[in-house]
């Protein structure tokens, strides 16, 4: 097997997957407060709705037999609270014995699960009584992550309480593009406490129940560039928004570090991560605003320096290596959870796919004192699906999902992902056939 030097570092175990999220591949989740969002126009790219998405809440045996053909070890999901408790309090029998089935598939396609409790999306009642922001909301989420570790726990060793919260916030509190689409700072800090707190009690609740459990915190990880590189200003506001975005939460959970701006502070969260699962999509410019105050004075910018509110981050496989060495420092087992462009070009994902894992590969080679324990690689997303505000606009899919029948098929990035997970490395013979050009562009790079 003829391997690329330096690119190579297949361990026994890692896992190799694809991460979906329940509300963007499913379908019919009428219960949540997205779906409540969705209704409204101008709020999603061409009225798009999440109705149908890529049907998986019932064909999902099918779309596992699909990752097991294309390699894959391990899926990335969550779980969907809104159906299994549609009603303060009323658990759901129906969903449970669903969601009961979907880790049965997942073991009889002999596919990891890697199971996230919660991902963007919240029950409506949940969101009519404040949302994150809601005096009751660590307690709400405590209750549905001990049900959820009662029907669960033992069926999954790899849980994330929730998945990209971090995020949640900042869509739904500061730019307002996401529900509640309201608040501000105040109301940010206040979801992040809660946050927090829920984290670190549904980590006691998973560990309860099974001895090898693995629970980790999530946040989606970005690379903030100065739009002036000569600009303190610039420059000060690129290292807080990477400091909130990349390492308030980590921070928490790991040491009990507490930042200034975030609120009221829970007791006894730290030590509550036995892993860290980061996504990691690009680089975006910011720059200094007077004018933006409830963003910590920052503005995210295109080249140009003209304003954006919800960025496109640019492919920027450096940026990963920066934040694998960055976060090596907690000490603790690493995810990648999510990597991956909105594209309906697919040799643009194939050289996507091949930059980013191979810097994941390189960084695993290092010396152990050098070194970042990484775990796993999660390209997102398995399938096509509705991708929040931009609906059915971005394709982030190794599966194409035909909007009008459901019919799934693999792109050629699909196989030469295949290729990469089942050789641990990336031979020159899959890049030669599935994304030609890339290696002579790295040689003249």
């Amino acid at each position: 097997m003829e391997v690329f030097a330096g690119m190579t570092g297949r361990a026994d175990g890692f896992l190799w997957g694809a991460a979906v999220s329940a509300h963007a591949v499913e379908g019919g989740n009428f219960g949540s407060d997205w779906w409540r969002w969705e209704q409204r126009p101008g709020r999603v790219l061409d009225s798009a709705s999440s109705k149908v998405a890529a049907d998986h809440f019932t064909r999902y045996r099918e779309d596992f037999g699909l990752a097991r053909k294309l390699g894959h070890r391990a899926l990335l999901f969550n779980l969907e609270w809104s159906r299994i408790e549609p009603e303060r309090g009323r658990f759901d029998d129906g969903a449970i014995e669903h969601y009961g089935d979907v880790f049965e598939g997942l073991a009889a396609a002999g596919l990891e699960p890697v199971c996230a409790l919660q991902h963007v999306t919240s029950p409506g009642w949940f969101a009519d009584m404040g949302g994150w922001a809601g005096p009751e909301a660590a307690g709400l989420f405590e209750r549905y992550a001990l049900r959820v570790a009662d029907a669960f726990g033992k069926k999954c060793r790899w849980w994330i309480p929730m998945l990209e919260p971090m995020h949640l916030i900042e869509m739904g509190y500061l730019e307002r593009l996401w529900p509640p689409g309201r608040g501000g700072v105040l109301e940010a800090a206040t979801a992040f406490g809660n946050v927090v707190q829920a984290h670190a009690w549904a980590w006691r609740a998973l560990h309860a129940v099974r001895g090898d459990v693995m629970v980790g915190a999530s946040t989606r990880a970005r690379r903030f560039l100065p739009l002036n590189a000569h600009s303190a200003w610039d420059y000060r506001a690129a290292m807080r928004e990477t400091a909130r975005c990349n390492h308030w939460l980590f921070d928490a959970v790991t040491a009990g570090t507490w930042p200034r701006l975030a609120g009221f502070r829970p007791a006894d969260v730290s030590g509550t991560a036995d892993f860290l699962a980061f996504s990691y999509y690009g680089a975006e410019v910011v720059k200094f605003s007077v004018f933006r105050p409830g963003r910590l004075f920052t503005q995210v910018v295109d080249e140009g320096g003209r304003p954006v509110r919800n960025p496109q981050p640019q492919p920027c496989a450096e940026g990963l290596r920066e934040i694998i060495d960055a976060y090596g420092r907690y000490d603790v087992p690493l995810l990648i959870s999510g990597n991956g462009p909105g594209t309906g070009d697919d040799w643009t994902r194939c050289r996507f796919l091949l930059d980013h894992v191979s810097v994941a590969l390189d960084c695993m080679k290092r010396p152990p004192e050098r070194g970042a324990d990484l775990r796993g690689y999660f390209c997102y997303s398995l399938l096509d699906g509705f991708e929040w505000t931009e609906g059915y606009g971005a394709r982030y899919g190794l599966i194409h999902v035909d909007r009008s029948s459901q019919a799934r098929t693999p792109n050629a990035s699909a196989y030469l992902y295949r290729d990469i997970c089942e050789n641990g490395g990336v031979r020159r013979g899959a890049v030669d056939q599935f994304c030609p050009g890339w290696d002579e562009r790295e040689e003249k790079g």
